[in-house]
């Protein structure tokens, strides 16, 4: 066997590519570049960790071999060779990749170390017992069945492995009845009184005794489970992490812990480095001990990794997934999906989130995706419970308990205290007024000359409060006006908090400017004692070491400097790196008693305080002010308690305003759900092209495992199950041999059904057209067949309709008549079938008004009854006998002139009368078959109906189970068409060079920039300038700085927006959705910072680069930073293609960028 790769022919000393040609190879073997096994040989040491763009990935787990479609040339060889190395202990005895394995003297008798003791996981088996606070839940539950009550035989056989042991009722009955359950909730209410004899040598202990859903998590694990661990912060949830870490090293693989920020991972590599001794971290720019038990990684890096093949992942055995719920955030959430999907078999997921209300459902979807059992382990307790106030009037007012009991007084109090009624009250009980209340009444912006001189003279710094003013009105309800009222406001608060002794205190800003501005108003208040003072110098000082001496001086530095060194501090996206870490230390050691900060610090971040503040509870959200979510709440009040030091954590809600924010509003925020994990899958050209140049893989596997396909995808057993059911029953069926309807019946049926759907569409159409509107009026003659398929008449009633999609109708019609089914009614109402159709029964019909929904009224006729309906409705007894009697002479004769039918001709739509001319041609058939003189004819016709609706049943649920019901789909197809029209794939959808090119592009817009290197347009620029011009791929800030560029820039620039706009038009032809965020060039100010980089690539310092623009000293870190894994993208591009050029110069990009304050090390490394 043989097989043809293409080689390039190179030239000269520089390795110029001038041709290329196809050889043959021999097909000898499986490896990273033709298959996606596990069993394929390892590539070179170079490409261990992170991969290779040319390797294809590892063939996910849960995929069916059939669905992968892998190539078996090699692979058949590949297994049976493996199975002759595998020992009597089921081990491999060869690794994969190598000839033979260790060769022992005395392998027969080597005993089992692990089984030294003589313990073998599954002899014991889990004891649970119901703790004492649910003793009323005991009485409840039905006790364990006895020997004599188990199911069936397998239930005696001893238990040889722990998967299969019996854990108790998982599920309820009605929820097995579908098939296999992949999610299994345990009920950690029951105390795991055996645990130690479950798990006697633990792979890590711990100095304190481990709450009961550690517990249940750390058993699962040892059972080779994976978990979905749901709980507060603060509760517990590393533990898992931990032990999953300390199990990996136990059992010589690896573990790799993801995070969904840098930040976090940081945090966590110094957090597990000095626990564990093996500990390594992979980010864009920083590659530590790369080799590690224990793997520390964004879920960015991951997936790439996944997606490049790295023989790394061979060693896994844990991925922990911290943060899952970060899964619902819009841009990213993606990539959360992508690697739980992409994961091989053999790796065990950990997947740790706060309390969110769907953890069964999401974790049914992972289980299904991956074929594995997932063990939910949800605990809704709080470890320290929490206290939520609001602040008014100079004073906290309880409005919840630790028990979550909302106080309606605590609020009323609060209200009053915010609208000045509280003042009144206390004028009118005593002569001399509070000294709060007139000084609180000039801050309200009452008649106060100093409130009034001092919002008056800021002179050029108003315009500056001026901003920062909005947005904190609309931070809260209502507003303060004035920086100087909010300085009081926190000088008060503060004060208040250390008088309590409620600090550390976090402080929510939702704004970075404001953070700035509340920290400003303390400017003389100093919560520090010597010896605290001491600490901070030491560790500031130590931490900028790190930095140039120069940038030791930067504006921002001596500023926190000073503000740190009164133990205030603030943290939010636009400080330095090195000065977040440093605050974050400093807040970790109780070393920052203030801390004002946005909300950017709750995500993830290991960093509990006493108290918890909000200076308002509304946010802008990118498009407009709202409230906060439940879940954002929760998520940032939940940093307030500090699990061993605090009995419980203080939330406090600052009002801004006249008034109280609405209870209900307070209830939904504090008291509300979480907010549900829900899908943010989407398509993107990167993971389509990924995914297209490995034949194994189909982009429509990847949709249907999506978490936003999981309610379709998990029917799918049960409507299989339907098709075959309605298969069999279809075969069943048999048709009486009739010389009538054996010539045209089927065609007969076929118009018949036809007529039947145009009644339905044109009803529907009148109902939406003005004049036809008006035909559904009160008192009119219908004929209506409900969902049991009897026929009756009725009249309707006005108003006669509920909006909707299926909108109902209120009708007054006969009832109990024609109660059973019969062959004939099987046949739409029109007046060529009047003669076959059955009549009502008169004796039993009774008057009952009802809502019916428009697709079961059949007929509309001309005729309005001249009974009074109104009074008829009312139950009047005369009236009401006159209607029935009226409908039931109707209802005997369907052969009346008055069952004409209304006069539709009048509706002036084009759409309408298409349809109604439709229906004419297909009325004039039907009058035409001859089947309509069958004796039979009804019984015949109830024949062929019944097949009609089982083949129409089969052909609706095989339209649900096909790729074609996959909401995605259209998407993906008009996104491989505009890749073809790109030329990044062939008519055949396979990848071309542009498309390798794109598959490395993963920090920025991949179908531009390729164009970009592809038409050699970078070629012409200067690293400097080049590096400058690859700032707009990355940066998306706001900046009303305009940047000064040379004219050869700015000629970059147009160039950029020319291939921007080209590409946007044909996305736009194909009916693709423009991404703001990264596919918008021309309306965000993208080449804001073109300035600030060519300028730091030319060698200018750090702190003269700020006075070029703007934009805050962390962004431009930042973007710089991405813009370092920019090049190292652009550097392995044109690798790809050749070109040695543009290879050294993004190197030497990387170089003249990566120094100083940018390249500063991690103060967590």
């Amino acid at each position: 066997m043989t097989r043809t790769v293409i080689r390039f022919t190179r030239e000269g000393l520089e390795g110029r590519v001038t041709g290329y040609k196809e050889v043959s190879i021999p097909a000898q073997s499986i490896n990273a570049k033709n298959s996606t096994s596990i069993l394929r040989k390892p590539g070179t040491r170079a490409d261990f960790v992170r991969g290779k763009a040319g390797f294809f990935p590892f063939s996910p787990g849960g995929l069916d071999a059939a669905t992968a479609g892998e190539r078996a040339d090699g692979l058949e060889t590949a297994e049976a060779g493996q199975d002759i190395s595998i020992g009597k202990d089921g081990l491999l005895q060869v690794a994969p990749g190598l000839l033979r394995g260790l060769v022992l003297d005395d392998d027969e008798e080597a005993p089992d170390e692990d089984d030294a003791d003589g313990f073998q996981f599954g002899d014991i088996q889990p004891i649970h017992k119901l703790r004492e606070t649910n003793e009323t839940d005991m009485h409840q539950k039905k006790p364990p069945g006895a020997v004599s009550e188990l199911e069936g035989i397998d239930d005696l056989l001893p238990v040889e492995f722990p998967l299969l042991a019996p854990r108790g009722q998982l599920a309820p009955a009605s929820m097995k009845t579908r098939g296999k359950e992949w999610a299994h909730m345990v009920d950690i209410n029951q105390d795991l009184t055996n645990f130690r004899e479950l798990v006697p040598n633990m792979a890590r202990e711990w100095p304190f005794e481990l709450d009961n859903f550690q517990k249940e998590a750390v058993y699962h694990l040892e059972n080779g489970d994976s978990v979905f661990v749901a709980a507060h912060t603060s509760a517990g949830k590393t533990v898992v992490a931990e032990y999953a870490i300390a199990l990996a090293s136990k059992h010589m693989t690896k573990a790799i812990y993801t995070s969904p920020i840098k930040a976090l991972s940081n945090q966590k590599f110094r957090d597990f480095r000095g626990i564990f001794e093996d500990v390594g971290i992979l980010t864009g720019d920083v590659q530590i001990n790369p080799e590690a038990s224990c793997l520390i990684m964004t879920t960015e890096i991951l997936r790439s990794m996944l997606y490049r093949g790295a023989d790394l992942i061979r060693d896994v055995e844990f991925v922990i997934f911290d943060e899952v719920h970060y899964v619902n955030d819009q841009e990213r959430g993606v990539v959360w999906e992508e690697v739980i999907i992409m994961l091989p078999d053999h790796v065990n997921l950990i997947l740790l989130s706060a309390t969110v209300p769907n953890t069964y459902e999401f974790a049914s979807w992972v289980g299904r995706t991956k074929k594995k059992d997932i063990y939910v382990i949800s605990t809704p307790k709080r470890p320290v419970p929490l206290e939520h106030y609001l602040w008014a009037g100079k004073k906290m007012h309880k409005i919840v308990d630790q028990n979550k009991k909302f106080s309606e007084p605590g609020w009323k109090d609060a209200n009053d205290a915010m609208s000045g009624k509280k003042d009144e009250k206390l004028k009118d009980q005593s002569p001399t007024p509070r000294g709060g209340g007139s000084q609180r009444g000039g801050q309200r912006g009452g008649p106060s000359s100093r409130g009034q001189n001092q919002r008056g003279g800021r002179g050029g710094n108003m315009m500056r409060g001026a901003s920062g003013v909005s947005s904190f009105n609309r931070g809260g309800r209502g507003g303060r006006t004035t920086a100087n009222q909010d300085k009081n406001l926190w000088v008060h608060l503060v004060q208040h908090l250390k008088k309590e002794d409620l600090l550390p205190g976090c402080i929510f800003v939702f704004s970075k400017k404001r953070c700035e501005e509340n920290a400003d108003a303390l400017s003389n208040l100093d919560y520090c004692t010597a010896n605290e003072k001491s600490a901070i110098h030491m560790i500031v000082e130590k931490s900028i070491a790190r930095l140039r001496i120069e940038d030791r001086q930067l504006p921002q530095i001596r500023r926190l400097r000073d503000l740190l060194g009164r133990g205030i501090a603030v943290h939010h996206g636009g400080l330095l790196p090195i000065v977040k870490e440093m605050v974050e230390i400093l807040f970790a050691k109780s070393l920052v008693k203030v801390l004002f900060a946005t909300e950017t610090f709750a995500m993830g971040l290991n960093l509990p305080t006493r108290t918890v503040v909000f200076s308002g509870i509304r946010k802008h959200d990118g498009k407009s002010f709202r409230d906060l979510l439940s879940g954002e709440y929760i998520q940032m009040a939940g940093r307030a308690g500090r699990r061993g030091l605090d009995s419980s954590g203080t939330v406090i809600i600052v009002g801004n305003g006249d008034e109280a924010p609405p209870a209900s509003t307070l209830k939904t925020m504090i008291l509300g759900q979480p907010t549900k994990l829900q899908s943010q899958f989407r398509l993107t050209y990167n993971m389509i092209l990924n995914l297209l140049r490995v034949e194994a893989l189909k982009i429509e596997e990847m949709i249907k495992r999506s978490f936003s396909e999981n309610a379709t995808q998990t029917l799918l057993p049960e409507h299989q199950k339907m098709v075959t059911a309605n298969e069999e029953d279809l075969k069943r069926l048999t048709r009486e041999d009739c010389p009538y309807c054996n010539e045209d019946l089927d065609n007969l049926h076929d118009a018949a059904m036809a007529y039947k759907k145009a009644t339905q569409n044109l009803h529907t159409l009148a109902l939406k057209n003005p004049q036809g509107k008006r035909m559904f009026c009160s008192g009119r003659v219908v004929i209506i067949q409900d969902d049991k398929g009897t026929r009756t008449v009725g009249v309707l009633i006005r108003p006669t309709l509920t909006p909707g999609s299926n909108p109902f109708m209120q009708v007054l019609r006969l009832t109990g008549g024609n109660d059973q089914k019969i062959p004939s009614d099987s046949i739409p109402f029109a007046q060529v079938f009047a003669t076959v159709i059955r009549n009502i029964a008169a004796d039993k019909s009774k008057i009952k008004e009802s809502a019916v929904p428009l697709t079961q009224i059949e007929y509309i006729s001309r005729t309005i009854v001249e009974t009074r309906i109104s009074e008829a409705r009312t139950g009047k007894g005369t009236v009401v006998k006159q209607l029935a009697q009226e409908l039931k002479e109707l209802g005997q004769n369907w052969e009346d002139s008055r069952w004409t039918e209304n006069d539709w001709a009048k509706i002036r739509d084009m759409q309408f009368q298409e349809i109604f001319k439709a229906r004419k041609v297909e009325l004039q058939k039907i009058r035409k078959y001859k089947s309509l003189v069958c004796p039979n004819f009804s019984k015949h016709f109830r024949a062929r109906n019944e097949e009609y609706k089982l083949q129409e049943e089969i052909n609706n649920l095989k339209q649900l189970i096909s790729d074609q019901n996959l909401q995605l789909l259209p998407d993906y197809e008009q996104r491989i068409t505009v890749l073809k029209q790109l030329d990044f794939i062939d008519e055949s959808s396979r990848v071309q060079l542009k498309g390798r090119v794109a598959c490395e592009i993963n920090s920025a817009n991949e179908l531009v920039l390729t164009e970009l290197i592809l038409e050699n347009t970078l070629a012409d620029f200067e690293p400097e300038e080049m590096v400058a011009l690859l700032s707009a791929f990355v940066f998306q800030e706001k900046t009303d700085t305009v940047p000064v560029v040379p004219p050869k820039l700015e000629r970059g620039k147009e160039k950029i927006l020319e291939i921007a706009k080209r590409v946007n038009e044909i996305q736009t032809e194909h009916q693709i959705l423009i991404n703001a965020e990264t596919d918008d060039f021309e309306g965000r100010p993208r080449f804001g910072l073109m300035e600030v980089v060519y300028e730091w690539a030319r060698g200018m310092t750090f702190e003269r680069i700020t006075d070029l623009t703007d934009v805050l000293e962390g962004t431009i870190v930042r973007v710089i930073t991405r813009l370092d894994e920019t090049c190292r993208e652009v550097r392995n591009a044109a690798r790809i293609i050749g070109d040695p050029a543009l290879y050294q110069k993004a190197e030497k990009c990387q170089e003249m960028i990566r120094r100083d304050i940018i390249s500063c090390g991690s103060l967590y490394f």
